[in-house]
């Protein structure tokens, strides 16, 4: 519009018509002021409640719908949906927290949080993630979904610790939208005759229509002055002029564009089915509604159901051929999103394989996809998605328009997805697939020998252990290490959680944290995984630290699923008893998957007899360490022998340096052992009640055990630690996710440091920068 104008300028350099021109070119300055105005400057970002009241009224230019997770190899299923000011969360399974942080999702602005059920698939990851926002500075977030969300909230507080967030549970089952300036969600209640106090929720979702452009001509002849009312009239608000005359929007802007909406379906089992035909008649008056256009459907539903005659003939008839399905938990989403964990696994792997693994999500992709490599088998460009729409528009023309829909509905639902699979919904531009996580073998080895010195070190190091690690061990215990961070995972280090093979078909868990089960089916593959679950019998939990037994749900649940002969022996503080009571009376039943005993009744008298004897263990001890209330530490005897002795395996769970700890260890083969901090950071782990690195070394030493394991690092080292000389590792290992050894590896582990710490050189570099940062500023 400006052009134009200024062209009459100077065509008219006088006269009425200028000062009319003048006139809209002084209110296009004014327009142009008003949206820089709505514009947050970087103050604000620390405002949120500031911010929020600022853009209350604005309807956003921007809205992308994002998949988190689709739900492959024990990843969540979980969409965020975010625009120019607001953020919003569909779902949350566990290791939602983890997909965000890797994939650089900011949940610093999350306001809203809608879960179709109550069960963990959907809620597994609300612990983690309210910790995480809340030191992100998140103050208040509207949890919506089915009833119980408040009560479950409040069993957790035991270990999720709130104290500047609130979260305010609405039970949507009410059917009471949610609306603010961005969009309307209209919750739609599913109930199952089976399960008549379990409803499963839907939700319908309605973009706020953007208003047209502000047209300045009907502006001025309106007697619009120059102005903050120019602002409001291009948001959509009527004004009232100073004389007294209402304008309305609709009167001086453009067209507003066609509301666009989309839909969030979850029918858990057949027994559902029922209840989402019977809201036939709602989703075919949106569908069929001329006010608006529904763009996308997403499906949380199992790949069972969404395969069902009855599901798909429902989404035919009650939805157009121009609507565009995403089938999480599809059978087609192959990978689970987590690239950095490939990513670091492939640079250690060349160190030493026998210890670092390649992880079998990698291999069981290149399998599904043979003539691609793996960067390509999972990405699918726009183009790749033209290209399919060009042939579906050249389906016969004879054929009739129902069967037309089900080939494109077969069609739409051929395609995988995988995390930061997009949709654009505002500027409409669909589905986006060009930013989707993708594994790139080839570039994660590029870098590592792009350092100076790291090839050659790798060439010295493998003709020194091309003998000794070249025959595959089969001896038992493997120490199988599945998180190695503290607090809250990051992208390379999952939370803590420790697998012990103890005998060649029986396995016992230390600790449980969130995403573990997803770790077993990325690290052994879905069919590998399904029998370590059959073979896993007891789970030791050390203390009641979320980041330590958060993941305990989802293992009881799939270890249920799978319908092994004999409940799982939990080993735990007693205290857990009310929160797994309240899951299994308001949630779902998973009392008969354990039997629990707890941590304290073997304090005096270890736990031995047949029970431990088929886990390959003789006896089972604890201690109470320095940590919190109820945390203890752990010393398996087993059956096994090293060098003619029983193989003695102690892991201290979370503490600080620990007497006890030491004359329960005595003389074992390996101890494992937490080391959270560096160690110029003494005075911040004894606050925190943790150990620095040489702490753990020197308990090894006073127990005199063979070996030391290191683990449960800071999330400041997500690569490699700060490490004391070479001289005090000689008998020591540093754990990495996804790390396996057995006693007799442990003896040749020093060799790989001069390797490894040129191979993260530049890491390691800015660690020690830090330290002297802190020596300068102390």
């Amino acid at each position: 519009m400006w052009l134009p104008m200024l062209k009459l300028q100077r065509i008219v350099p006088h006269g009425p018509l200028r000062s009319l021109t003048n006139h809209c070119i002084r209110m296009s300055s004014t327009v142009s002021t008003a949206a820089a105005e709505q514009t947050p400057p970087a103050k604000y970002e620390r405002q949120p409640n500031v911010l929020r009241k600022k853009l209350s009224s604005v309807v956003p230019g921007s809205v992308n719908l994002q998949v988190l997770g689709a739900g492959a190899n024990g990843a969540p299923s979980a969409v965020y949906l975010f625009t120019d000011q607001s953020r919003y969360l569909f779902n949350c399974g566990e290791g939602t927290q983890r997909l965000a942080h890797e994939h650089k999702t900011r949940l610093s602005r999350l306001e809203q949080i809608f879960v179709t059920r109550n069960t963990w698939t959907a809620v597994g990851g609300l612990p983690g993630l309210a910790l995480t926002i809340q030191d992100a500075g998140v103050r208040n977030v509207g949890l919506h979904g089915p009833p119980h969300l408040d009560t479950m909230l409040q069993s957790m507080r035991r270990f999720v610790v709130l104290k500047n967030l609130q979260m305010q549970t609405i039970d949507s089952t009410l059917g009471v939208p949610f609306e603010d300036s961005i969009l309307t969600v209209q919750p739609v209640v599913l109930r199952s005759e089976q399960q008549p106090l379990q409803p499963i929720l839907s939700y319908i979702c309605k973009l706020k229509p953007r208003p047209g452009a502000l047209n300045l001509v009907k502006c001025v002849e309106a007697g619009v002055p120059p102005g903050p009312l120019l602002g409001q009239l291009k948001n959509g608000q009527d004004v009232t002029l100073p004389c007294g005359t209402v304008v309305h929007s609709v009167d001086v802007t453009e067209p507003a564009e066609t509301a666009l909406s989309f839909v969030f379906i979850d029918v858990p089992s057949l027994d559902y089915l029922e209840s989402l035909k019977a809201q036939s008649e709602q989703y075919k008056q949106l569908a069929n509604s001329e006010l608006t256009e529904v763009a996308l459907v997403v499906h949380f539903s199992p790949p069972e159901l969404t395969a069902h005659a009855e599901y798909l003939d429902f989404m035919q008839t009650n939805f157009s051929a121009g609507t565009q399905h995403i089938y999480l938990n599809s059978h087609l989403n192959r990978f689970s999103g987590y690239a950095a964990a490939h990513r670091i696994q492939y640079q250690l792997h060349q160190l030493a394989p026998r210890f670092f693994p390649l992880l079998a999500e990698a291999a069981e992709l290149q399998l599904s996809c043979p003539s691609n490599t793996l960067s390509h088998s999972l990405k699918k460009t726009k183009l790749d998605n033209d290209v399919e729409e060009q042939r579906e528009n050249k389906l016969n023309e004879s054929e009739s328009v129902n069967a037309k829909e089900v080939k494109q509905q077969q069609v739409r639902q051929q395609q995988g997805f995988v995390s930061m699979s997009s949709f654009h919904l505002r500027p409409k531009k669909g589905l986006d697939r060009t930013l989707e996580s993708k594994l790139t073998p080839e570039e994660y080895i590029k870098e590592t020998h792009a350092v100076p010195g790291f090839s050659e070190l790798l060439t010295q190091l493998q003709s020194e252990t091309a003998e000794t690690l070249k025959i595959e061990s089969k001896s038992y215990p493997r120490i199988i290490f599945l998180g190695t961070g503290s607090c809250i995972p990051n992208k390379t280090r999952n939370v803590s959680s420790i697998l012990i093979q103890t005998a060649a078909e029986a396995f016992m868990l230390f600790d449980c944290g969130e995403g573990t089960h997803g770790q077993i089916v990325r690290l052994f593959g879905r069919e590998r995984a399904r029998e370590v679950m059959l073979q896993l019998q007891a789970v030791y939990v050390s203390h009641l630290h979320a980041d330590h037994h958060i993941g305990l749900i989802a293992l009881l649940r799939e270890r249920q699923r799978l319908e092994p002969t004999s409940p799982l022996l939990l080993l735990a503080p007693r205290q857990i008893e009310p929160w797994l009571n309240f899951y299994n009376r308001q949630i779902e039943p998973i009392a008969d998957a354990y039997t629990l005993m707890g941590n304290g009744e073997l304090l005096e008298q270890p736990l031995a007899g047949e029970r431990v004897e088929q886990l390959g263990i003789a006896s089972i001890a604890t201690c109470l360490v320095r940590h919190c209330p109820h945390a203890f530490g752990i010393s398996l005897t087993l059956q096994a022998q090293h060098e003619g002795e029983p193989i003695k395996l102690t892991y201290s769970g979370d503490t600080m340096p620990c007497a006890d700890l030491v004359e329960l260890g005595r003389n074992s083969t390996v101890l494992i052992h937490e080391a959270t901090m560096e160690d110029d950071l003494e005075e911040e782990a004894r606050i925190k009640t943790h150990s620095t690195i040489s702490q753990a070394i020197q308990q090894g030493r006073d127990m005199q055990a063979k070996h030391t394991i290191l683990t449960h690092f800071s999330q400041r080292y997500a690569k490699c630690p700060r490490l004391p000389s070479t001289e005090d590792m000689q008998h020591v290992a540093i754990a990495f996710d996804n790390m396996q050894v057995a006693v007799e590896d442990l003896q040749h582990y020093h060799k790989l440091y001069p390797a490894l710490l040129a191979m993260y050189a530049e890491y390691t570099e800015e660690l020690e920068q830090r330290a002297v940062k802190r020596e300068l500023k102390l």
